[in-house]
């Protein structure tokens, strides 16, 4: 019986689409921020990325770019993942790995903009990946061999 999607776990394939999804969200916020802070004329480094706790409030500029990074986020896991399903499961990976990150870098996250931050990153990339993957999924499927009628009633 021929199948969509094979549902057998594949632990390869989820492997690989979580270090792409994680490549995606650190290339994504990466380049958001470091056309920021061109124009900013700031330097960068990854305490942008990975926010100093020792920072009493996050800038605009941070919120700016985790929030456009939730648009490439999105998109990857339209491409990568392409499963309206596996869209909440992946996202969070990314935040959970990017909390242990963070963790290793700079220290345990302190900061309740920085929690606030990470939970509206996380929900509007599962929404906009979840609503990406549907609208592809809903798409009709051609059946091959198939004859149309143009309209016609009658048997072809």
């Amino acid at each position: 019986m021929a199948q969509f999607r094979s549902y057998s776990w594949d632990p390869v394939l989820i492997i690989s689409q979580m270090i792409a999804m994680q490549c995606v969200f650190y290339f994504g916020l990466g380049t958001v921020m470091y056309f920021l802070a061109f124009l900013h004329v700031e330097e960068i480094s990854l305490d942008r990325i990975f926010i100093s706790i020792n920072a009493d409030i996050l800038d605009a500029a941070t919120y700016f770019a985790y929030i456009s990074n939730c648009f490439i986020t999105a998109i990857g896991v339209w491409y990568i993942v392409q499963r309206s399903k596996q869209c909440l499961d992946f996202t969070v990976t990314v935040h959970f790995w990017h909390l242990i990150i963070t963790c290793f870098y700079v220290g345990f996250p302190k900061l309740l903009s920085w929690w606030l931050l990470t939970a509206m990153s996380c929900t509007l990339s599962t929404f906009l990946g979840e609503y990406l993957c549907r609208y592809t999924e809903l798409e009709e499927i051609p059946l091959v061999g198939t004859r149309s009628n143009n309209g016609n009633d009658e048997n072809p």
